[in-house]
């Protein structure tokens, strides 16, 4: 704590002079962005940043908003919360950025909110929890997801398609999942399913054999994975190595492609796992009804024209959070010769932020609320053949 401590006090030093040239005025939105490069999370930070960097080249190259471009600053978090917060502090006491966005996972994005607060500083955070809504504060927004949303989706598919009755929980620990734990339970029950067994691991766990010989013995007929590192999706290929073949549902991490590709041959084993996705990995196989298939084919025709390859959730993430700051800032055209008020200004826009169509999720937002998520978006997906498929959508 005293380390961390002395290196925030040397930020707020350096930042004295920084941060005053940052407010005197000048021609770019200056947002600052956190997200993993390395560590643990680091194939979900660096799918958030490709997602992020394709809408600030597509806003610029259309003449930017409001006359100006934005500048988009990138911060590796490392996969830490201590790095996170600190580069959080940078951003915005050192490059004096208008507003930031914390985009790789939920337990890193929890300490950048104090960061955010005390420093009246408008951002936004990933994070899949309710458990945060009361501790967001009045400068901290969330437009993401959270697990009441989407529990009863996979609780669905293992239900009514898999006709499963029991759950077999494997949960990260992390605040990510916490939220899922104390969610998980009383949803299932609503829908006339119950958890018989919860296990526990860590993000970066290299071998869950003990937590899922325990899921084996229970008699689960489903088991559930949640959690947003690689050691969810390496769960997968254990699961079956171990002879656990029955069906698995879990959340957004593990629809990665990167994940995937580690571990082809065990998520297609039947009954391949059904993971939480978004709409463009997908759009093809939706209903030509579904509202948002026009805006999710063009998503992932410009990211693949972009990088040359098929975009997952956390790219859409990370393009949605830029385009959800770049709706606020047409709005507030904030004063950039005085930081302060710039900052109060873009902050007031997100409050009145009104359905909002973003990939992943349409949001409303108000002072009392900070979340706002008035549609969700999510769906299931399986894999087949290297092939994403279509399991169930919110609508079915």
């Amino acid at each position: 704590m005293r380390k961390l401590g002395l290196i925030l006090s040397c930020l707020a030093l350096l930042a004295v002079g920084a941060a005053g040239c940052a407010s005197g005025g000048g021609d770019t939105y200056r947002v600052g962005y956190l997200a993993s490069q390395t560590g643990p999370y680091a194939a979900l930070g660096l799918a958030s940043t490709e997602g992020a960097q394709l809408a600030v080249k597509q806003i610029n190259d259309a003449g930017g908003i409001n006359g100006k471009l934005v500048e988009l600053i990138l911060i590796d978090d490392k996969g830490t919360a201590t790095d996170s917060a600190l580069g959080a502090q940078k951003l915005v006491e050192v490059e004096g950025v208008l507003t930031l966005a914390s985009a790789t996972a939920t337990a890193l994005s929890h300490s950048v909110i104090p960061v955010l607060n005390e420093n009246k500083t408008p951002g936004l955070i990933i994070s899949g929890t309710g458990l945060i809504m009361d501790q967001l504060g009045a400068w901290t927004f969330k437009p993401s997801s959270c697990e009441f949303d989407y529990i009863p989706l996979p609780l669905k598919y293992l239900r009514d398609d898999m006709g499963a009755t029991t759950i077999a929980a494997m949960i990260e620990n992390s605040g990510y999942g916490e939220g899922g734990e104390h969610y998980l339970s009383p949803i299932a029950e609503d829908m006339g399913m119950e958890v018989i067994e919860t296990q526990h691991f860590d993000p970066a766990a290299t071998d869950m054999t003990p937590q899922l010989a325990n899921v084996k013995s229970s008699g689960a007929d489903s088991m559930i994975i949640w959690g947003s590192g690689p050691a969810g999706a390496l769960a997968i290929k254990q699961a079956r190595e171990m002879g656990i073949m029955i069906p698995i549902a879990t959340t957004p991490a593990q629809s990665s492609l990167r994940y995937y590709e580690s571990f082809a041959d065990f998520y297609e084993m039947d009954p391949a796992p059904a993971c939480l996705d978004n709409k463009p990995t997908i759009w093809p196989q939706l209903d030509d009804s579904d509202p948002d298939k026009a805006m999710c084919q063009k998503f992932e025709e410009d990211f693949q024209a972009e990088y040359g390859r098929v975009p997952g959730i956390y790219e859409a993430i990370g393009t949605s959070f830029i385009w959800f700051i770049a709706d606020a800032l047409e709005r507030a055209d904030p004063d950039l010769g005085d930081l302060e008020n710039a900052r109060s200004q873009l902050r007031d826009a997100y409050e009145q932020t009104e359905n909002l169509s973003l990939i992943i999720g349409t949001y409303t937002m108000s002072p009392d609320d900070h979340y706002g998520r008035v549609v969700p978006k999510e769906v299931l997906v399986s894999f087949k053949d290297g092939e994403k498929v279509l399991v169930r959508t919110h609508y079915d």
